[in-house]
């Protein structure tokens, strides 16, 4: 069961960074090409928050981006945790029922840099 799950994401990061790349202006293959193709590699991580009764008295990861190319979140729609910086703010995302959040990672910001300056 996970692996066919983990089998349909890998195709929808695919699908996602072909449309990624046309939006750009770029071929339609170009970051999907960088990540090495139809066989790209990917990673599953399954965790678990529950809701705190008492949230003031929990501890969140410290700031971070996310150093790979993409990151699909698929998080629990009653539960908003995930914040993102944007500019000197943070803003929680509200998770919407049965969507994914996708990250944009650091290497797809480097390759996007990349490819725009060629």
């Amino acid at each position: 069961m996970f692996d066919e799950y983990g089998r349909e994401l890998v195709k929808l990061s695919g699908r996602l960074m072909k449309a990624l790349s046309l939006n750009l202006g770029l071929e339609e293959k170009i970051l999907q090409n960088a990540f090495g193709g139809e066989e790209i590699g990917a990673c599953m991580r399954v965790n678990f928050y529950p809701k705190c009764p008492r949230p003031e008295l929990t501890l969140g990861l410290s700031s971070h981006s996310d150093p790979g190319g993409m990151t699909m979140l698929l998080p629990d729609d009653q539960v908003a945790g995930l914040q993102v910086r944007k500019f000197d703010n943070w803003i929680t995302v509200n998770p919407a029922r049965h969507a994914f959040i996708v990250n944009i990672g650091d290497q797809i910001q480097v390759k996007i840099s990349y490819f725009s300056l060629t």
